[in-house]
Parts: C-alpha cells; structure tokens; sequence
C-alpha cells in the first residue's frame, strides 16, 4: 500500500537536514545531557560541552561511535541550529555572551517549529490526506515567515495556540490514514511498550503515537500506515522491518533505533550511517 507521495522529489525535507558547518554549536551547549543517555558526560544547560572546539566543531565526533555515545549520534535539531545561527548574523553565544540565553531561548523554540514544519511537511505527501494540503501549505507558509523574521517575533510567537490548531490536523490526517488502511480492529489505550517482542507481527496501521518503544522488538514487522507520532524509539529493534510507509517518524526517532541494510523507511528519511 502507497501512502506517500513524493512526485519523484523529496527535496520539501531538505531544510531539516542538519548542516554543522553553518551552525555555532547551539546544541552542544544550549541543552541539558546525561551520560547514562549517551552523552560524553552528565552537562547542565548554558554550558559548553567540553568537546566542543573554538570553531564549534566536535572534536571527537569521527569516534563518536566506537565510544558508543549513542545520545550525540541519535539527537537531531530538525535544522533549527543553522536558522537562529543565520538570525543572529555575525555574532554568536559566544562572541556576545550577553545574548547567549536569548540565543539558547530562541534555539530551543526554534526546533519545536522545525519538528511542527517536518509534521506538516509529512501532511502533504500523505495521499489519504489529499484534503488537508492547501490548509497544511498556509500552515507551513505562515511557520516559513516566522523563522525568517526576528528573535523578537519567534520568542513572542503563540507556539501553544498554533500547536493546538496543528494538533488537529495531525489528528485528521492519522484519520485519514486510518481509514485507508483499515485499521479498525488495531486501536488501543496502551502505550507502555518497553522491552516488547512484536517480531515478525503484521502492525499494519497500529496507532504507537506518544509510546514508550524503548528497546521494543519490532524487527520483520510490517509497520505500513503504522503513526509514530511522539513515540520513544531508543534502542528499539527495526531490523529487516518495512517502515517505508509509516507515518509522522522523524530523523531522530531513526537515528535512536537499531536498524539494518534491510530495514526500509520513509523516502524522506535518511538512513544512519550506524546500520551499514
């Protein structure tokens, strides 16, 4: 079953994709990190991680992997670290520490708009959906605006009103989903799923949105029209499963699961470079 529609170009997500080189570092520095999650070590937020060199490069990320921190590797800001690194021009956190948490407020603000764009974005590939395409197109438009206005507009910006209005057309769209795939007999108010062994079940148009997925064995599934929204997949096992048509995954969730050559998701997505 096709879901998506791509017209032979995905290029709409290329925005998200994170690009280092244009980035001050916000991340490595505006956040909170634990070790236990994967992080080089327990970091409160405001201060720089101690490997972030002078140019704002990691200086152990081609060892990243063989030191198994898997929180550096997994995390993904949606784009938001290059956009509020573009607004502030030449200056940065660091060259004008007077505007560091101003610049780690609007950053943090920045990538739930980003992970808003990436939803809406999903939306209008979704062939069920077809409907909500123009409303999702002014949605993303007015958020397009936003991010290219002014630190002041983004911090004054009514994030909870407009979320409760792309909340619904979330909602809609999944419904839509749903109905195309057929799911009726496949609804439940679980969300606890850690450590579970689905292996090789047919999930097809399972509703695992806001679940706990954490080491979950999803491997051999077939998680067509399945929706993602907001689950938790650290360490969850994808391996030779079919994602290819699952709805609302996002780069991160990808990055935080354990997959293969064999497993298949969305065209939009790319697969980490972890699984090869």
């Amino acid at each position: 079953m096709k879901l998506h529609q791509y017209n032979g170009d995905n290029s709409l997500f290329n925005e998200f994709r994170i690009k280092c080189n244009e980035c001050s570092g916000i991340c490595c520095v505006a956040l909170y990190y634990s070790k236990f999650d994967g992080f080089p070590a327990d970091k409160v937020a405001g201060i720089p991680c101690h490997n972030l060199d002078d140019d704002f490069r990691c200086s152990i990320h081609k060892e990243l992997h063989s030191k198994h921190l898997k929180g550096c590797m997994a995390y993904d800001c949606c784009g938001a670290g290059q956009i509020v690194t573009s607004l502030y021009g030449e200056e940065n956190w660091k060259s004008n520490p007077q505007t560091a948490e101003e610049v780690f407020d609007v950053f943090i603000k920045t990538f739930y708009l980003q992970q808003m764009l990436w939803y809406l974005s999903e939306v209008l590939t979704l062939q069920p959906a077809k409907t909500l395409w123009e409303e999702a197109a002014n949605y993303i438009e007015e958020l397009h605006l936003l991010l290219k206005s002014s630190p002041s507009n983004i911090l004054s910006f009514d994030m909870d009103e407009f979320g409760v209005k792309v909340n619904l057309m979330l909602n809609n769209s999944w419904t839509m989903v749903k109905k195309e795939v057929g799911n009726s007999k496949k609804t439940t108010k679980k969300k606890d799923f850690m450590g579970y062994n689905f292996k090789k079940a047919n999930l097809n148009g399972y509703d695992f949105s806001t679940a706990l997925l954490i080491a979950a064995n999803l491997e051999g599934c077939d998680l067509t029209g399945c929706n993602f929204l907001g689950a938790d997949m650290r360490d969850t096992n994808i391996k030779n499963a079919d994602l290819s048509e699952g709805v609302f995954l996002t780069q991160g969730q990808i990055n935080a699961a354990k997959g293969n050559l064999n497993t298949h998701i969305p065209e939009h997505l790319v697969m980490p470079s972890t699984w090869l």
